[in-house]
This record gives structure tokens, C-alpha cells and sequence, in this order.
């Protein structure tokens, strides 16, 4: 039996008292001198560790003392890779266009040209999936460009994926725009998740999130907000894109939402915008960790806002791009491993039309290269289980994907920890 190296043991001053965190079981426990120093014992001689005593058992339940390091790694590295390599299930992100009604500051297509799927790649596409061996469920993701300029592609190719496969489900990442062409068929498309960008209030998200005209967009956006929030059916994830730019105003935009919005299945979280192409127009980025966790941290501290990441959780290390079966699908049929990749001829792997993967290693390295599961760093780091070691793709270009808690670890389970206390009290 081993002290298990995902455990986190620290002193907190701000409750004084030890804190050991598990990030194996993703349990917290709270020692005083007298546990301390026992659970100190046992790190060194776990052979001391008799499961008749209760509190060793809770130690061993809760996965902090284990039979094997090595074996605990590898559980995670096989389920990891079993997910991966899944052939009974395909991920399809389906851009029905490039077309987009915006001109985003940081728009990673600005420079693509626009094209909408035509009857011709529809059938080829279906021809695709009808190819694929021991499929038994699709998930598919629609994009873009803005998905919802393309709402005739997406009705007749829900209509015959739902025919191929009953087990079907899908989500969609749109602008907001033009939403309401679509709301009233989101059920009999299937959609059951949607995520639309709000970039602050109403000032600030029209100077960065603009129509082709300039004109602004949040109005509009808003008011198909409401109307999603009719559909309980639909999860809606807003998300806004958070810099030093605009960072003061998310407390703002979230108190405003759950004002006029008031619903339970809308959901307001920062994403963190990377400068991942040259026509990214945002000069304060946050690119790293600790930016991260200092914002989230902030706005724990000034607002009492609790932001998810705050505490770390069990979460899948897959994407699209190091899935066997997943896809990106452009709207001239061709293939991709990765969502940045769109439109890039240089980055495409095959064609709906083909039979194969034609460019065999691009879908490797997406797979493989550099991968967490094989970074010893990672593998050892106490957040190894909690980390879904971020985009593969930028971690193929050696941008920084530490989850925000690996910078401010302490700092973070010290405010999950009081959260849970104060909720227990009032309950």
C-alpha cells in the first residue's frame, strides 16, 4: 500500500487546521495536530494501515493511501484511451458554412472563404457515416462560420443522420444572431445543448462582437436568450470571453443574467480567449494558469461568485482532435482533426468522398503528439486525474494548458472548503 502521489497536504491559515485534498476521489478532509501527525505516520509506513480502524478506512475509501501508484496512473491513462478509441461511437463537428454574419476582434477564420455545404457534400457526408464500421450512436456538434446561415443544410442532415442512427444527440455553437429562425425546431432537431458568446455588457460585447456592418449584436442576442429560456429542454451555456479588456464587467453581465433571464438551464462561465492566429485583435489574452486562476479568484473574493474551476474534478482527457472517431467536416466535405483547423488546406486529412485518411500524419500527431498521457510531468502532477490537459492542439505548439487550480491550489480548496462549511450551516 502507497500514500497516493494525487494527495495535497497543507496547512491553512485561514481555518487552522491541515487540509488534505485527494484527487483521486476528489475528497477533502479537514485534520487537526493529533490526525496530522497520524496520517504523517501512515505516509511513511503505510504498512501500519489496519482497515478495522475507522479512520484508516475512510483514508483508504477515499483513495488516499492506495495498492499501487503505478497501477492508479495507468487506470486513468486506460479509460482515457478506451474513450479515445471508441468505435461504436462518432463525433461529428459539422460546419454547414464558413458564411458568418460577425467580425469578431479575435476571429481565427477571418480570412477563410466563406462557402456553404451543397446537396452534393450532404449526400457524400451521409455516404461517410453509412460507411463507418460498428457505429452505434453519432454525437454531432454544429459550427461554423455562424451554423445558423445554414439552417436548410442542417435540417436535411439531421433528418437523415436520425434516420441512420436513433441514437443520435447534438449541440450547436452559434453567435445568438439569428437564433430565432431555429428555436421553435431545437427539439425536433435534437439540440439538446447550445453555447452563445455574450463578451460583457452591452457596450463592450457591440466593440467586439460586431455584424459585418458594424452594427451591434447584444440587443438581439438577448432577446433569443429569452426565448431559449422558454425551451427547458435546452441547455444554454453563455460564454464570455474574458481578457484585461473586459474582465471587470463578468460579475456585471452574470448579475444582469440572472436578472432578466432568471432560468435554471442557462449557465454563464468565462472562456479564456488565446491569440492562436495573426488576426487576433485582443492585446491582453490570458495565456497561462495563474491569469486564470487570479481572475477566478478575484471574483470569489470582491463578488463571492463561485466560479466552477475552482475546485478540481474528475473530468475526460478527449477532444475531437485525439479521438479515433472523431471528425471536424467542413462544407466542401473535407476532413479535420481540430476546430482551429477549419478552412486550412494544409491542415485537412481526407475527404467525406474517401475511403481512408489520406493525410495519415496529421491524424496521427493529433493524436499522439505530445500527448499528456505520456508527459511524465503531467503524469505525476497532483491534478493528473482532474486535468483535462487542454487543447492538444496548443499543446502541440507549447502553449501553457495548466488547469487554473494548478497555480493557486492552496488558495482554491481553502474557498471550496469554506463554501462547503457555510453551506452546511445554513442547511
Amino acid at each position: 500500500m502507497e500514500w497516493s502521489k494525487y494527495n495535497y497536504l497543507f496547512y491553512s491559515q485561514k481555518i487552522s487546521s491541515y487540509i488534505l485534498y485527494s484527487a483521486l476521489s476528489n475528497m477533502m478532509i479537514e485534520l487537526d495536530e493529533e490526525e496530522y501527525q497520524e496520517v504523517n505516520e501512515l505516509r511513511k509506513f503505510p504498512q501500519k494501515i489496519d482497515l478495522k480502524e475507522e479512520n484508516h478506512k475512510i483514508l483508504y475509501d477515499g483513495r488516499f493511501f492506495v495498492e499501487s501508484n503505478g497501477t492508479e496512473q495507468n487506470k486513468i491513462i486506460l479509460s482515457t484511451l478506451l474513450k479515445r478509441f471508441d468505435n461504436t461511437r462518432l463525433n461529428l463537428t459539422i460546419a454547414p458554412t464558413r458564411s458568418c454574419n460577425f467580425d469578431c476582434i479575435y476571429c481565427y477564420e477571418e480570412d477563410r472563404q466563406n462557402i456553404t455545404m451543397n446537396k452534393k457534400v450532404q449526400t457524400g457526408l451521409i455516404d461517410f457515416i453509412k460507411k463507418q464500421n460498428n457505429i452505434k450512436s453519432i454525437g454531432v456538434c454544429w459550427y461554423g462560420g455562424e451554423p445558423t446561415l445554414a439552417i436548410p443544410v442542417i435540417r436535411n442532415l439531421t433528418k437523415q443522420m436520425t434516420k441512420l442512427l436513433p441514437e443520435y444527440s447534438a449541440m450547436m455553437v452559434t453567435n445568438g444572431y439569428c437564433l430565432d429562425k431555429v428555436v421553435d425546431e431545437l427539439d425536433e432537431l435534437k439540440i439538446k445543448n447550445i453555447q452563445i458568446t455574450l463578451d460583457g455588457t452591452r457596450d463592450t460585447h457591440n466593440s467586439r462582437r460586431m455584424l459585418k456592418n458594424g452594427g451591434g449584436t447584444f440587443d438581439k442576442i438577448f432577446v433569443n436568450l429569452q426565448k431559449l429560456a422558454l425551451n427547458k429542454n435546452v441547455k444554454i451555456a453563455v460564454r464570455m470571453n474574458v481578457d484585461d479588456s473586459n474582465a471587470r464587467e463578468y460579475v456585471e453581465l452574470l448579475r444582469y443574467c440572472q436578472k432578466e433571464l432568471n432560468s435554471g438551464n442557462i449557465n454563464l462561465y468565462p472562456g479564456f480567449v488565446h491569440n492562436t492566429s495573426n488576426n487576433c485583435k485582443v492585446e491582453s489574452c490570458y495565456e497561462d494558469s495563474v491569469q486564470k486562476a487570479a481572475f477566478i479568484k478575484k471574483v470569489f473574493e470582491t463578488d463571492s461568485i463561485y466560479i466552477g474551476e475552482i475546485y478540481p474534478f474528475r473530468t475526460d482527457k478527449v477532444c475531437i482532435s485525439n479521438i479515433q472517431n472523431g471528425f471536424l467536416v467542413g462544407p466542401e466535405g473535407e476532413l479535420y482533426k481540430c476546430w482551429h483547423h477549419l478552412g486550412q488546406k494544409s491542415k485537412e486529412i481526407g475527404t467525406v468522398f474517401g475511403n481512408t485518411i489520406e493525410n495519415k500524419n496529421i491524424f496521427t500527431d493529433s493524436m499522439l503528439k505530445n500527448d499528456c498521457l505520456f508527459d511524465k510531468k503531467c503524469t505525476d502532477c497532483v491534478l493528473f486525474p482532474s486535468c483535462s490537459c487542454g487543447c492538444p492542439d496548443m499543446r502541440q505548439q507549447g502553449i501553457n494548458q495548466c488547469i487554473p487550480a494548478k497555480s493557486m491550489l492552496e488558495d482554491f480548496l481553502e474557498i471550496h472548503y469554506a463554501v462547503k462549511i457555510f453551506q452546511s450551516q445554513k442547511s
